[in-house]
């Protein structure tokens, strides 16, 4: 089973439109290159999910690290960061 680590998941703000930004660094421990891996990052208020999304990331080889970001058009940063209080970084799928 493939081994993935996450690293510096954090959220941002845009700052040219105010919008929501996450990024963050997956590391392949897998002992193989994956072309593409999937990680789904959730925000949490409390125990409570807040927003889900999906991040594709191309090219993740064997032992090595990999930076990730997402510009979610839909979020507005300051009605959110305030309420997180948890972030989650998952392998949804990879090949």
């Amino acid at each position: 089973m493939p081994n993935f680590d996450f690293y510096n998941v954090a959220c941002y703000r845009d700052k040219s439109k105010g919008r929501l930004v996450i990024r963050g660094e997956v590391k392949n421990n897998s002992g193989r290159n994956w072309g593409v891996v999937a990680v789904r990052v959730i925000l949490f208020n409390k125990s409570m999910p807040m927003l889900n999304t999906l991040i594709v990331v191309n090219g993740v080889l064997d032992g090595r690290t990999k930076s990730f970001e997402k510009y979610l058009e839909e979020a507005d940063y300051d009605s959110i960061a305030a309420k997180i209080t948890r972030i989650e970084a998952i392998v949804d799928s990879f090949f």
